[in-house]
């Protein structure tokens, strides 16, 4: 996995899980790749290595299981591949 994306039902999760998340790792807020289309449209990125602190603090979060999807991204252009974690 080059990084991690979240996936989002609503602009309000998406928006919310940044806030949350920002305490925990470096986050950025990205357009949903076309490879997944799936939410919002509005994804966060992580890095690889913040995995678990970002699950954990999501499942502690008020957001629900089912408002978020976690997402593994490797590859680039062409060769991108997203799968879900």
């Amino acid at each position: 996995m080059d990084y991690g994306v979240i996936t989002f039902t609503s602009t309000y999760g998406a928006i919310y899980a940044q806030k949350v998340l920002k305490e925990v790792a470096p986050v950025q807020v990205m357009p949903v790749l076309r490879e997944i289309s799936l939410g919002c449209g509005i994804a966060v990125r992580f890095r690889p290595e913040d995995l678990e602190g970002v699950r954990a603090a999501l499942a502690a979060s008020d957001l629900k299981e089912g408002e978020y999807a976690f997402y593994a991204i490797t590859g680039s252009g062409h060769n991108l591949k997203a799968e879900p974690l």
